[in-house]
């Protein structure tokens, strides 16, 4: 009975007819052959906006990139977001809302992965909990810490989680509100959302209710685009660090202010 409240038949169907219109930007095998440098018929831009900063734009970035969206400095080399050009395969509208998510949890990957070094650093939490990212992991090798299951048991436990969770978030980016009409253990009303899925707001995800005029909210959602485009790259570069260092980030900082010379990133160009 729980898990037809919590995933009815309609909205199985509602994922379905999401997933029609995220491939339904343009055909794969359309007869039309689209460039995939500039194309020399591209219209004039749409809006480019007095004040809009511009980055590497081009007149077909700016044919559709017309800085409605958050973030939007004209850069599109690949034309990805292009509803006519090689990337319309994908729908625009999926790549906008898919770079927030990513950047959301970009931000809270890089915090907490971090955390725990600088936390065991200050003697703020027991060192046997104070260990880079990666050896923390839930998945061996990687992993080398001890849960209270075992690895494989909580990659499945998450696993199921986060799947219950993202799909409920593609429900909603499929039909706006809908998720405030599903039997959720009485909490529906904190998720009807706002109409706009990467913005839903409500007390679950506006509790402080930022953004209350539409000046504050448009810089609001500038500054987190691009806070959440740096995560990405500090995420990255998490990664490339621990490859190349062996240990973490905070731990590489910490190295490279004590002996400059000796630790950076020529110096350490050596997988571990």
């Amino acid at each position: 009975m729980a898990a037809q409240a919590l995933v009815s038949s309609s909205s199985i169907c509602s994922t379905a007819e999401a997933t029609r219109r995220i491939f339904a930007g343009r055909s794969v095998h359309s007869a039309r052959k689209a460039s995939f440098v500039v194309r020399a018929e591209a219209a004039p831009p749409v809006k480019q906006g007095a004040d809009r900063q511009l980055w590497f734009a081009s007149k077909q970035s700016l044919s559709y990139l017309d800085g409605s969206l958050p973030g939007d400095f004209g850069f599109d080399p690949l034309g990805l977001s292009d509803p006519e050009g090689t990337g319309g395969f994908i729908e625009p509208r999926w790549l906008a809302y898919g770079e927030i998510i990513n950047g959301r949890f970009a931000m809270l990957g890089a915090a907490g992965a971090i955390a725990p070094e600088i936390l065991g650093k200050a003697g703020l939490i027991p060192p046997e909990t104070a260990l880079p990212w990666f050896q923390t992991g839930v998945i061996p090798p990687a992993g080398t810490y001890s849960y209270w299951a075992d690895p494989y048991t909580l990659f499945v436990f998450e696993l199921a989680l986060m799947g219950f969770a993202e799909h409920r978030r593609f429900q909603d980016w499929a039909k706006p509100g809908s998720m405030g009409k599903q039997y959720f253990l009485g909490l529906e009303k904190g998720l009807v959302g706002s109409g706009d899925p990467a913005y839903p707001g409500g007390p679950f995800f506006n509790p402080l209710g930022f953004g209350k005029d539409e000046k504050s909210l448009k810089d609001l959602k500038l500054k987190e685009v691009k806070n959440g485009r740096l995560a990405m790259l500090a995420i990255l570069g998490y990664f490339v660090q621990g490859i190349f260092t062996g240990v973490g980030p905070f731990q590489n900082l910490l190295d490279h202010l004590a002996d400059p010379v000796n630790s950076n990133i020529l110096t350490n160009l050596k997988f571990h």
